[in-house]
């Protein structure tokens, strides 16, 4: 049996990540992955503002730590970001941690999990907004 080096997965994964979302947000520029997060913290994926993206390609899910971990990385950039957790196991297809609060402002704590097509209709109408009043969107 093959042994699986998890740093390789994880970078694959970021890669492929990058890619899904380039294609399925008419990226101009691919989303790069931060490789000074190790040193300086922060999300894996920049380039896909206003979110804070963590990718995680792994069989185990940790659902809850995955978001603490990406709470914690949006709250310690200097611009406000919305926290994501993209996540996806073997054969299977992405899926997507978000705020709790998008479903109800008055869940404080928590997360929803959504499935491609919602993340891209809930993202999109996320950016749609931004643009309409102005502000900058990568």
């Amino acid at each position: 049996m093959r042994r699986i080096n998890s740093r390789n997965k994880g970078a694959n994964g970021e890669r492929e990540a990058a890619r899904w979302l380039q294609s399925h947000f008419d990226l101009e520029n691919l989303p790069e992955r931060n490789l000074e997060q190790v040193r300086k913290g922060g999300h894996d994926l920049v380039g896909f503002e206003p979110f804070c993206i963590e990718v995680k390609r792994q069989e185990t899910l940790n659902l809850s730590n995955w978001w603490i971990q990406a709470k914690t990385a949006s709250q310690a950039r200097a611009h406000p970001s919305i926290p994501v957790v993209m996540y996806r196991q073997n054969r299977q297809r992405w899926r997507f941690l978000i705020s709790a609060r998008f479903l109800d402002n008055s869940l404080t704590k928590g997360f929803v999990i959504l499935n491609e097509k919602v993340f891209v209709a809930w993202a999109k109408v996320i950016l749609n907004k931004l643009a309409s009043n102005n502000e900058t969107v990568s």
